[in-house]
């Protein structure tokens, strides 16, 4: 059976592909400030800040699921439409929230339309000629989009002073009318995006099975490891302030991690392209477990602002060559775009589990669970990796002549 078609994409069609993705998912890129916010805003506790982040990641992992399944099976250009569209009037609708209850209740239908969203672009991006190149790009674009989210909300969360009208808006009223600003922006990006002709369901054949099993091994390995990593990564605006940090120095140090981020993906995006994909996987999965362990026990700014930023953005390096390594075993795109759930699964629990954990022992206990979660997760990736790398010698071994 024939293989779904590769996509030449022109630079700014990656650009509006990438625009599309960032500009949708903003309200998440920013969950660290989120839970302190609404903790702060509604008197929660918190576990209940916790739950209003575990059921929005949860949703967009649901979208995520259902819409990887139909990759290249629906016309993207109306996925994109209608889900950013829904993401837009939910991010304003949460705005009025009066309760953390009303505001969950706006976080699920937004989260499941963000998932679709996201499963299309991730889908569609997997199909590229240049797999890793189209990701290292779409992935420095996140930490060029984390530097605007760490200087702008810090700032989102004074808004509620100077907002008219007779509501009492708080401080996660701000936050929510940036993430609905940045939304809405994200419908300028949509026409131009590729739109790539629906497949049938029987492109990809029979022959990718075995790949596709250890692929979904390794998405499983991916989901654990970003388990952990956010178990602390989602508390390190609450370790910044446990040593006397403001939030305006905390979104600084975000913005140092988020320039890491516009580098690092790029780099290895390169390294993906030209090298097999174990080393230098390994080489960043090590530099995360010394990031969390330093992290954890920051107790200086020093520290944290050694440890923060790096922590927080290692994992980004990954995914350029881990979605490389994907769509390599799997040509219609339906791992890649599914990849985004089994991050957000475990980032759903992350809060909670990330909270029960420092209550026993402080956070120094959640760097270890950090190092346990990143030994698992490599060991359920290592076969996908393995062979992809082997897809990949076997596509670049000259072919004999025939005389």
């Amino acid at each position: 059976m024939s293989e779904p078609q590769r996509i030449d994409l022109t630079p700014l069609q990656l650009v509006s592909l990438t625009g599309v993705l960032l500009l949708a998912f903003a309200a998440s890129l920013g969950m660290a400030f989120n839970i302190d916010a609404i903790v702060e805003s509604f008197a929660a506790s918190n576990t209940q800040a916790g739950l209003v982040a575990s059921v929005e990641m949860a949703a967009i992992a649901a979208g995520n699921l259902t819409f990887a399944r139909l990759a290249g099976r629906m016309s993207v250009r109306r996925i994109y439409l209608a889900g950013v569209l829904v993401v837009v009037s939910l991010n304003l609708i949460s705005v009025l929230a009066p309760t953390v209850n009303t505001l969950v209740a706006c976080r699920a239908p937004a989260g499941f339309a963000l998932g679709a969203v996201v499963a299309t672009v991730m889908a569609t991006a997997g199909r590229s000629s240049k797999p890793e190149s189209t990701f290292g790009v779409i992935n420095s674009m996140v930490g060029a989009m984390g530097i605007f989210i760490a200087y702008a909300l810090p700032r989102a969360l004074t808004l509620h002073e100077v907002l008219p009208g007779p509501m009492a808006f708080s401080e996660v009223d701000g936050l929510y009318l940036v993430y609905a600003l940045c939304s809405l922006c994200a419908l300028l990006f949509i026409r131009s995006a590729p739109n790539p002709e629906p497949q049938p369901p029987s492109a990809s054949g029979s022959a990718e099975r075995p790949s596709l099993l250890v692929g979904w091994l390794g998405l499983l390995g991916l989901g654990i490891v970003f388990f952990g990593h956010g178990t602390l990564a989602l508390f390190i605006v609450k370790i910044g302030r446990a040593i006397s940090l403001t939030p305006e120095v905390i979104g600084y140090v975000f913005m140092a991690g988020s320039l890491l981020g516009v580098f690092m993906p790029l780099l290895a995006g390169f390294l993906g392209t030209r090298y097999p994909a174990r080393a230098p996987i390994v080489v960043i999965l090590i530099g995360i477990v010394v990031a969390a362990l330093a992290l954890a026990g920051a107790d200086t700014p020093l520290a944290f602002f050694i440890a923060a930023p790096a922590f927080a953005m290692l994992p980004i390096a990954i995914m350029p060559i881990f979605l490389g390594c994907l769509a390599r075993l799997d040509s219609s795109g339906s791992l890649t775009g599914a990849h985004a759930a089994f991050v957000l699964i475990g980032g759903a629990i992350a809060p909670f589990a990330g909270g029960a954990l420092s209550d026993l022992g402080g956070f120094s206990v959640n760097g270890w669970f950090v190092v346990a979660c990143v030994i698992v997760g490599a060991a359920l990736g290592y076969p996908a990796l393995k062979a992809a790398d082997a897809q990949r010698r076997a596509t670049l071994r000259p072919q004999p002549a025939h005389g």
